[in-house]
């Protein structure tokens, strides 16, 4: 059987690369087939905007990081902010490699060092991903709302119809039926039962830190975007949500690194609503690299910080001893 297995692995790569290329293929198709297109358009580079997006970008960043904190310190499973600062920063190295569990695998690691619950932690990595996926559906819908051209995104679905299935979905956050739900497994483990400590009520303020982070990360694409390419102010909402649909949807394809091809090609698609399609392909690509840049420059500034209160006789936070 793990021989049948370890055959199969090839083929599950090969399938993740395949559809990779078929993405920026057909993106890269997109562009050269309307570069007339691409020579018109009015791309510009705004520097004081750039500064503006760079600075909503980092506080997207610790808003998550707060919201992360606050889930780890009602579960009893926190450490000090300076060390959850860096180990959150740490862990995101993670998501560049396929599969995405290199990035739970990392903050596993470091709070398994400090003797923290490793169930705790497993529902705080929960808590944490579903309402950053629920905060980003909450954007969304409310951006679908008011921009009704997107209607026929849903196949005919009226828009208003996808509010009482979000309700249903935030029924997943609730801690008495998570809990029954996480106990009938342990049970079938053979393993003790655990107790989550968290309210509904601090779950769903939590969930409202998770939205407060997404429209300052929308902030920050509408000052990248208005800063390369002149864009109206009145597609704010709109931005927020596209940002917020691209990269969940970046994060739960599990075969693509960072979200890698799924997210630009769910982003070319919304952005393609209010410029040309050729456009939004080479808006996405740059807002990419624009992010990433600013991801790792965090990462660079938290390990620095670590070297430096290492040298006033602190301990990096992220070393294990």
């Amino acid at each position: 059987m793990s021989a049948l297995f370890l055959r199969r692995i090839p083929y599950t790569k090969f399938f993740s690369w395949a559809i990779l290329i078929a993405i920026f293929l057909y993106l890269g198709k997109m562009v050269w087939g309307n570069w007339n297109e691409v020579k018109e358009a009015s791309f510009t580079l705004r520097p004081l905007y750039l500064i503006a997006s760079a600075i909503f970008s980092v506080l997207w960043y610790l808003i998550q990081i707060w919201a992360w904190y606050q889930i780890t310190l009602k579960l009893g499973i926190a450490v000090s902010l300076p060390e959850t600062l860096a180990s959150w920063f740490y862990s995101q190295l993670g998501k560049y490699l396929p599969g995405k569990l290199w990035l739970f695998l990392g903050r596993f690691y470091f709070y398994d060092s400090k003797g923290k619950s490793r169930k705790g932690l497993t529902v705080a990595l929960y808590f944490e991903t579903v309402t950053l996926v629920m905060a980003a559906g909450f954007v969304f819908l409310i951006s679908v709302l008011l921009f009704r051209e997107l209607d026929f995104f849903y196949l005919g679905i009226p828009s208003a119809g996808l509010i009482p299935i979000y309700i249903l979905a935030l029924l997943f956050l609730h801690p008495k039926i998570l809990e029954k739900i996480f106990n009938r497994i342990l049970e079938l483990m053979r393993r003790e039962p655990i107790a989550i400590t968290i309210s509904y009520s601090e779950i769903l303020c939590i969930l409202g830190v998770c939205i407060l982070s997404w429209v300052a990360g929308g902030i920050g694409f509408y000052f990248f975007l208005d800063g390369v390419f002149p864009v109206s102010s009145r597609y704010f909402l709109f931005l927020t949500g596209a940002l917020a649909f691209s990269s969940t949807l970046g994060l739960i394809a599990l075969f693509a690194p960072s979200g890698l091809g799924v997210r630009e090609g769910a982003l070319v698609y919304l952005l393609s609503f209010i410029m040309p399609g050729s456009v939004a392909v080479i808006i996405s690509i740059l807002s990419r690299i624009w992010m990433t840049l600013i991801e790792i420059g965090l990462i660079g500034v938290v390990y620095l910080l670590g070297k430096v209160l290492k040298g006033f006789g602190k301990r990096d936070p992220y070393v294990k001893t």
